[in-house]
């Protein structure tokens, strides 16, 4: 019983850690015009608007992610390989310097692809009157830096949870089954997750709302409007540090509580049908082998999908409701 209580516990371990994760992901994407507001930067220049804005997206997040935390995890990996074997009843030691130096190896990429990024992408826009200008440069470096560090942190922890507990990787006290995945593609893989969500979810909530906040509810924008994003803020001339102070508020915790919804609901799934079948009680002191064929596995898989369906279909039916109530109480634009 023990034993279940606390795969529970890690599971609620990785998903606060997928919350800070997106979230984090999310505010570099907004402080380093990563994604949907990267449209907008590079149009204003074409529109007659000169910006102070960090132009810096050379992919989509997910590919971008997709990087920093595979490398991130491969360097990991290679030094805990090495580590390991030096202090075997304490394999935590080895994570301690490996994960910073993966993170570190990870930042330094991070860095020299936003600075190459933006300086060339700004430099191309010079027929358009487009200064470089260096404190915007200088200024943002640092926080661009540092969000990333913290998303790429989160997902490798997650990535070493996952593939070395023994419990949460589904194995028994005695022999702990390692995940299917290794360490460098589970941080791969979270990496690409992360970063779709942090696309499809955040760019909702990137600055659109100060933007169009004077248009009527469901009225069609000229592309001229597109690029005034980065014209003033409250105090002077725009620049995405105002982004993310603005979105830490709402588009940053949205965006990082879908992840750990996602993550929960899974798990949760997952977990809820193990135990239904009882085989997690089954699991201790038995080798991956005989846990490939005990036939709590089947049964397990099966209260797992039916679950899922049942989750699925509740949140279709939550989302039609809302999505019904907030047209009734916008209503749409109807013209002038």
């Amino acid at each position: 019983m023990l034993q279940v209580v606390l795969l529970f516990a890690w599971t609620l371990v990785i998903v606060f850690l997928a919350f800070l994760a997106c979230n984090f992901e999310d505010q570099e994407s907004d402080i380093g015009s990563q994604s949907n507001p990267n449209s907008m930067v590079q149009l204003a220049p074409q529109v007659g608007q000169i910006h102070r804005f960090f132009n810096k997206a050379i992919s989509g997040e997910p590919i971008s992610n997709a990087l920093y935390c595979g490398t991130a995890g491969m360097v990991t990996w290679i030094t805990l390989s090495w580590l390991e074997p030096l202090v075997p009843d304490a394999k935590w030691k080895a994570a301690v310097v490996a994960i910073p130096m993966g993170l570190l190896a990870s930042s330094m990429i991070h860095t020299i692809f936003a600075t190459t990024a933006h300086c060339g992408r700004i430099a191309a826009q010079k027929r358009f009157q487009q200064p470089i200008y260096l404190d915007v440069f200088y200024g943002h470096l640092l926080p661009i830096a540092t969000h990333g560090f913290m998303t790429t942190f989160c997902i490798i922890c997650i990535a070493y949870f996952q593939s070395n507990i023994g419990y949460l990787a589904g194995g028994g006290v005695n022999s702990p089954m390692n995940h299917p995945f290794a360490l460098p593609l589970l941080a791969f893989i979270w990496g690409i997750t992360v970063g779709s969500i942090g696309s499809s979810t955040g760019d909702v909530h990137y600055g659109t709302e100060r933007e169009f906040q004077d248009r009527p509810f469901g009225e069609g924008k000229r592309v001229i409007y597109h690029g005034r994003i980065t014209r003033y803020a409250d105090c002077g001339i725009r620049t995405q540090k105002d982004i993310a102070g603005f979105c830490c508020k709402f588009g940053g915790p949205c965006t990082g509580l879908t992840f750990g919804f996602i993550i929960l609901l899974e798990d949760w799934r997952t977990l809820v049908g193990m135990k239904l079948a009882g085989f997690l009680t089954a699991l201790p002191g038995i080798t991956r082998a005989e846990q490939m064929y005990i036939p709590q596995g089947d049964m397990a898989a099966i209260w797992g999908i039916i679950l899922g369906l049942i989750i699925i279909a509740a949140w279709i039916v939550i989302n039609m409701i809302f999505v019904k109530w907030i047209r009734a109480k916008c209503g749409p634009f109807v013209g002038p």
